[in-house]
């Protein structure tokens, strides 16, 4: 039997990938997509093993943050200019720089930082949600789940609350970079706005220098190991991605969690009596509705994943959300289960060195919203059925974009 013809370029797929990762998935762990020239890994165990293999798979890529191509010079030169020329970290870095930059971003999120982050997000989630609840609803994508994330890492920032508009559109900005579909023009303006949040950045991580605060931009700008410390190129990039991991993907799941207790009602009736279920239902949450679609890695040399031959400089994509939903590895995956013994067991965050080093940030984002939802209400429901619920089409987020509902005070 051969294999579907399937673009992930194709817009109702990005919008709803579920099918055509089953279909394909069953053919094979790996499809080449030739529309967009990547061999997309759809197995849990291909992903996990890929994700681990750093040696023969680099995460760098020319895709994200440092790109390749014609129109780079131009964004560079634009960079140059008014901002800073970004530099692959973290998730787009590679050992030795990986390594070190993972080092410093540890010492940073500590114990007592990440404790100090819960009790910001729990004021926050309990003021967004009464507020929210008062009104007997609105739009969640835009009064809660967009809105979270930002507020996190503005205060980790250390941003001042008048500049917080502007922050946003900067946010704004770092999200839709990675948007494939871009016009080049597009593209130019996103560079001029990206620039306004380097020189921000740039000018706290000086205050810092001679003023430490308590947050994460001061923990990064003073960390050092092995004296030695973030160049001040690293610095910013590195808080580029950090804003860009941050948003789109925790808002997405946010929308996710809630648009399934929305529509089920019964769920929603167990979460609200019995708290300790929302841990296990925020996991599988994160496997049935992964919110990031895939991640990239770049093949260093001539290697077989899943019986697939991989030439040397091929360009992989580890889809999660296919992974996550594989037979193999668990059982009935279409079934929601908030009791499924291995849902943690999902790829959500990435596997491995890469592993998203703010997913315990994520959960806490998502078990503070859920509870709050549950504990604040009798009662909410999409307002006007499915057709309240809007899906994004990106190539690398997958969710809802917009999340109408009505809800009833407790």
């Amino acid at each position: 039997m051969s294999e579907p013809e399937v673009s992930f370029l194709d817009l109702d797929i990005r919008r709803c990938p579920h099918e055509a990762h089953r279909e394909l998935r069953e053919e094979s762990p790996v499809y080449f997509d030739k529309s967009c020239g990547m061999y997309m890994v759809l197995g849990y165990d291909e992903v996990r093993d890929i994700s681990a293999d750093v040696e023969t798979f680099s995460s760098v890529t020319g895709l994200l943050l440092v790109k390749e191509g014609a129109i780079q010079d131009r964004i560079n030169a634009i960079f140059e200019a008014e901002g800073v020329v970004p530099t692959n970290t973290l998730v787009v870095a590679d050992a030795p720089e990986h390594t070190f930059q993972r080092a410093l971003v540890n010492k940073a999120f500590n114990a007592i930082a990440l404790k100090k982050m819960d009790e910001f997000i729990d004021r926050t989630v309990s003021r967004l949600v009464s507020e929210f609840v008062g009104h007997g609803g609105g739009d969640f994508y835009r009064d809660i789940a967009a809105l979270l994330p930002s507020l996190i890492v503005a205060d980790q920032l250390g941003l001042a609350p008048e500049d917080f508009a502007k922050f946003r559109r900067w946010t704004d900005a770092v999200v839709s970079e990675a948007n494939p579909d871009n016009s080049e023009e597009q593209q130019i303006a996103i560079t001029h706005t990206i620039c306004e949040l380097h020189r921000y950045v740039s000018q706290k991580a000086d205050e810092y220098l001679v003023n430490p605060r308590p947050c994460l931009l001061s923990d990064l700008v003073n960390a050092e190991l092995d004296g030695r410390r973030l160049t001040r190129r690293e610095l910013v990039s590195m808080f580029v991605i950090l804003i860009a991991g941050s948003h789109d993907t925790t808002t997405s799941a946010m929308c996710s969690s809630i648009r399934r207790l929305a529509i089920d009602k019964d769920m929603q009736a167990r979460l609200r009596g019995d708290h300790t279920l929302i841990k296990g239902f925020v996991e599988e949450v994160l496997r049935t509705e992964c919110p990031v679609a895939g991640l990239f890695r770049r093949a260093t040399r001539d290697t077989v994943v899943g019986g697939v031959p991989i030439p040397a400089g091929s360009m992989l994509m580890l889809r999660y959300g296919a992974a996550n939903r594989d037979p193999k590895t668990f059982a009935d995956p279409e079934h929601f289960d908030p009791e499924r013994g291995n849902a943690s067991r999902h790829l959500a965050f990435g596997h491995g060195p890469h592993t998203c080093l703010g997913n315990m940030l994520a959960r806490s984002e998502l078990n503070f919203v859920v509870t709050r939802m549950v504990e604040g209400t009798k009662d909410f429901s999409l307002r006007g059925g499915e057709e309240a619920v809007g899906w994004l089409t990106d190539f690398i987020v997958y969710g809802p974009n917009r999340i109408s509902l009505d809800a009833v005070p407790a």
